[in-house]
């Protein structure tokens, strides 16, 4: 950061966003901002916080605040005496305006990218919080096959799923969680719902567990009861997508590029309109995090990125079919950290 900060010709860089308060500073309090000069490491928080702040940050000094965050953020930056600084896209118009009441001479500079770009790289103790979730995932995944039955809620799986990750070492899960059974499976995000699943129908589960802030994100389509000529021909046109993007996958490929062959199998399978999302996404301690396997994302593939292969095939009043992994781009190509089966599993209806 202090190297952007160079190039940037910035005076102080502010961090508020919880994500990268914690990337930054290892600090996981609800309120407070980072304060980072070329010679100082400044956090400011409430009294709720302080000694969390103190015992978790040990790098930064900790000066408790009172008033509301914004006002006494303005009086931080007028007692420095800087004029440039750097702020992310999440700072909300209204903290600004309550910011600058305080203070008048400072000039407001985006940082996002440069944020992005020192975030996109994930160190090895990064990469095992990720792992860890996926493991936790792949957990889930092995009892719920044995526990979805007709007569089950979407909500009574999803919960299922979120006990077995919690029980066994998850802190929480992602927010978006997609249960959807019947034709609600041509929902991306559909999330769970009282509906009752029912033999001969397709569920499909999108899920994640958080390990010490990190995400990871887990998709598999299961069909309950003997599957019908249709259901495996949208499967297997979505198998074949993800396995040829992997096959495709590894350092120095471009985004577009990947997304692009697994968008074409689908696309000559007669089914391009049905595939609206992108191939995938990074994560972190954000769900969603750039790059993305997209058609407007040039960005080149690194290792250390940690990035989702998911496609799928949307059809609406009949359903729908997604399978995810979880990549690692490493120097000679890439680790699957995904380890359930992507053969279709048929459960048994009785």
């Amino acid at each position: 950061m202090r190297n952007v900060m160079g190039q940037e010709q910035l005076d102080v860089v502010i961090i508020l966003s919880k994500e990268n308060r914690r990337y930054f500073s290892n600090f996981t309090g609800t309120s407070g901002a980072l304060l980072i000069t070329n010679s100082d490491l400044l956090l400011l928080t409430d009294f709720r916080y302080a000694e969390q702040a103190k015992d978790q940050a040990p790098l930064f000094e900790v000066k408790q605040h009172t008033g509301v965050l914004q006002e006494a953020l303005g009086k931080q930056l007028k007692e420095m005496n800087v004029r440039h600084v750097g702020i992310e896209d999440s700072l909300t118009v209204g903290f600004l305006v309550g910011v600058k009441k305080e203070t008048t001479t400072c000039e407001f500079h985006s940082i996002e990218s440069e944020v992005n770009e020192i975030r996109k790289i994930k160190d090895e103790g990064e990469i095992q919080k990720i792992k860890k979730g996926v493991e936790l995932c792949d957990l889930a995944f092995n009892h719920i096959l044995s526990f979805i039955k007709p007569g089950l809620s979407e909500k009574e799986i999803g919960l299922e799923l979120e006990y077995v990750m919690k029980k066994n070492g998850a802190e929480g899960i992602k927010a978006n969680h997609v249960i959807a059974s019947g034709e609600r499976s041509a929902l991306p995000h559909g999330a769970a719902t009282n509906r009752i699943v029912n033999a001969g129908e397709f569920v499909k589960m999108d899920i994640g567990a958080v390990v010490d802030g990190y995400f990871s994100d887990f998709t598999r389509t299961v069909v309950i009861g003997e599957p019908n000529d249709k259901q495996l021909e949208i499967y297997e046109i979505v198998h074949k997508a993800q396995e040829e993007a992997l096959n495709y996958i590894g350092p120095g490929k471009v985004c577009s590029e990947v997304d692009e062959v697994a968008r074409s199998i689908i696309r000559e399978a007669g089914y391009g309109e049905n595939f609206g999302h992108s191939l995938g996404h990074a994560l972190g301690l954000h769900i969603h995090e750039k790059p993305a396997m997209r058609s407007t994302d040039k960005s080149v593939l690194e290792p250390g990125m940690v990035i989702t292969v998911e496609p799928g095939i949307y059809l609406p009043g009949w359903g729908g079919v997604r399978i995810e992994d979880l990549i690692i781009i490493r120097e000679d190509g890439y680790e699957n950290a995904t380890k359930s089966t992507k053969e279709l599993q048929v459960i048994d209806p009785q």
